[in-house]
């Protein structure tokens, strides 16, 4: 059941992907910039919604998937925040790191730059 919940995750984001960059094509989202971008849009612009459901939604696709790497003994955890951590904290985490981590903006996907903020926030006591 928990993988079938992960696929399902996963197959939002491919989607969601897709349609946000079909609709709004200066909105791609290749890059951990871009990602940035999208998650720290302001509140009057038009696509709000639709951002903020995107950056959301890929906040929760890649803590998920994360959760699910490392749930067995193969992976060990990049990340260890609290169960108790909202979606918003996270997004307000990713924003804060990019403004100190400029290095990494253009360089990298946006899986990258969640979890290199995610795992200075909430590093892992046995690594």
């Amino acid at each position: 059941m928990r993988i079938i919940r992960y696929a399902i995750a996963l197959a939002v984001l491919v989607i969601s992907t897709h349609t946000l960059a079909a609709s709004h094509e200066s909105r791609a989202v290749s890059t951990t910039a871009d990602f940035v971008a999208l998650c720290d849009v302001s509140t009057d612009d038009p696509v709000y919604a639709a951002s903020m459901a995107f950056c959301l939604g890929y906040i929760d696709a890649v803590m998920d998937y994360h959760t699910a790497l490392t749930a067995g003994p193969k992976y060990d955890p990049i990340a260890c925040p609290d169960t108790e951590v909202t979606r918003e904290e996270v997004v307000a985490v990713v924003l804060e790191w990019a403004r100190r981590n400029a290095q990494h903006l253009k360089s990298e996907t946006p899986v990258h730059g969640v979890m290199r903020a995610a795992s200075e926030k909430w590093p892992c006591a046995d690594q």
